[in-house]
């Protein structure tokens, strides 16, 4: 590819760029199933409403690499600010809360 971009035109330039990264998992309906379960569990918990983030603004996590064979769900731990780098924080205080969200959302599914 680089080799293609450095022939370009005469009188014309052109760079490209990568970015090594995991793409982010895409939408699924059954992705999406299991977001409208947690999302019933939130709300019945006056939680607010759970929903999924831009796939483009949201990492790859471990799901990715078995999103294509089962339905999966991501961010279901804690709550903070920069996630995965050395500034990374923790908002102790959502804890208990998320905590028990996961658990309903288990029992749900394995009681559906």
């Amino acid at each position: 590819m680089r080799e293609i971009v450095a022939n370009n035109l005469p009188q014309t330039s052109a760079k490209i760029s990568f970015t090594d990264s995991y793409p982010a998992m895409g939408p699924k309906e059954g992705n999406l199933n299991l977001l409208s379960v947690l999302n019933e569990v939130s709300l019945d918990l006056d939680q607010g409403e759970v929903l999924a983030y831009d796939p483009g603004r949201r990492g790859a996590a471990d799901v990715s690499f078995v999103a294509e064979y089962v339905d999966c769900l991501d961010g279901l731990g804690t709550m903070g600010s920069g996630a995965h780098t050395p500034q990374e924080t923790v908002n102790l205080n959502t804890v208990e809360d998320l905590t028990k969200r996961t658990a309903i959302l288990i029992y749900r599914l394995i009681n559906q």
